[in-house]
């Protein structure tokens, strides 16, 4: 849901609680999503687990149209971050590999999920405000098992036989130091986002603006994000994904130095949709530098080190940090120290060139 933390925070709950909420699921993921992933490689299941995903989280986000207080909230977060972990870096590596197998660019098959998400954010900005936030956690179940159920027409990607009892359960790890140095590059990224997807939402209504303007401010990224993905996909043939990244990760510090200064609604909105071509750019050439560095046999488990990573440990620091910091200093400092974690990654990425 692209505004959950609005829900929370219309639920009455605090900004710390706010940030475990989104943070401690971060836990599952980390331990978790790897392992699973690494299944699915050497068992050669990949489209299973996907599809066991979407049904299973879909079913826990729908018990949340409830009422229900902070520690059923938790655990219900903490069994969607179980199922639904595994989808993105499972779901990436099969569809990579397809991109290669019928000759297609991955952004070209991208953008159609931010198009998608686009159009969620913007209608379920506006059933909120008709129908209800219940609902609203109804309709994303019904989502998610449709999801699953396309999942079933995805191919699992051919290549290399792997002995499931030999050592290949553990000697998968990287041992490219520039792949450590992007993966940890996206972590400091994504910690520098976790208080975007956390707060944007809350930061638009105490700004003056509506749930519809939130779900518009989302998808305004989302829509940009569509082109963006289709042009990185050319860029990235001229520049390298490290390059393409490198500029997402400057697009990223800048579009939280906007945010600690936004005074208005329709300010948000503007840095928001300028936040997308940083994610555009980003989603592209993470998930195709590890499927090159990766043999089909690692597909899943190296888009899983970079989902423990960027989606798990990031939140897992960022999240109740970004909550404490958003209590005592408020949101705008809590945005400009976001800003100073995007220079980090940026950083990290420029220690590659150089190295």
């Amino acid at each position: 849901m692209p505004f959950v933390n609005l829900a929370f925070d219309q639920r009455g709950f605090s900004e710390s609680q706010i940030g475990l909420l989104s943070a401690l699921p971060g836990i599952l993921i980390i331990i978790v999503t790897p392992f699973i992933s690494r299944v699915a490689d050497l068992q050669k299941k990949r489209v299973l687990f996907i599809n066991l995903g979407f049904i299973l989280a879909g079913i826990f986000i729908g018990i949340q149209s409830f009422p229900l207080g902070f520690w059923w909230l938790l655990v219900l977060q903490l069994m969607v971050a179980l199922f639904s972990g595994p989808i993105s870096p499972i779901a990436n590596a099969v569809t990579a590999r397809m991109g290669r197998k019928y000759h297609i660019d991955y952004g070209n098959w991208r953008l159609w999920g931010s198009f998608s998400f686009a159009s969620a954010a913007f209608l379920m900005g506006l059933l909120w405000e008709k129908i209800g936030i219940q609902w609203v956690f109804f309709l994303t179940a019904i989502l998610y098992l449709l999801s699953g159920f396309i999942s079933l027409f995805l191919e699992e990607p051919e290549g290399e036989n792997v002995q499931v009892k030999s050592r290949a359960r553990t000697k998968w790890l990287p041992t490219d130091i520039a792949v450590w140095l992007f993966l940890f590059s996206a972590f400091f990224a994504n910690m520098g986002m976790s208080p975007f997807n956390q707060y944007s939402a809350i930061y638009m209504i105490r700004l003056g603006g509506t749930a519809a303007l939130a779900g518009l401010m989302r998808t305004a990224s989302a829509l940009v994000e569509v082109p963006t993905m289709w042009f990185a996909s050319k860029l990235e043939k001229q520049i390298g994904s490290l390059g393409v990244f490198l500029i997402s990760t400057v697009i990223y510090a800048l579009a939280w130095l906007g945010f600690s200064v936004a005074t208005a609604p329709w300010m948000l909105i503007a840095i928001t949709a300028f936040r997308g071509i940083g994610f555009g750019l980003a989603a592209v050439s993470t998930i195709m530098y590890l499927d090159r560095k990766a043999k089909t046999s690692e597909a899943a488990s190296y888009q899983s080190l970079h989902t423990s990573l960027v989606f798990g440990l990031a939140p897992l620091i960022a999240g109740p940090l970004g909550g404490l910091l958003a209590e005592k200093s408020g949101l705008p400092m809590t945005f400009q120290f976001a800003s100073y974690i995007g220079w980090v990654s940026t950083l990290c990425i420029l220690l590659v060139f150089l190295r």
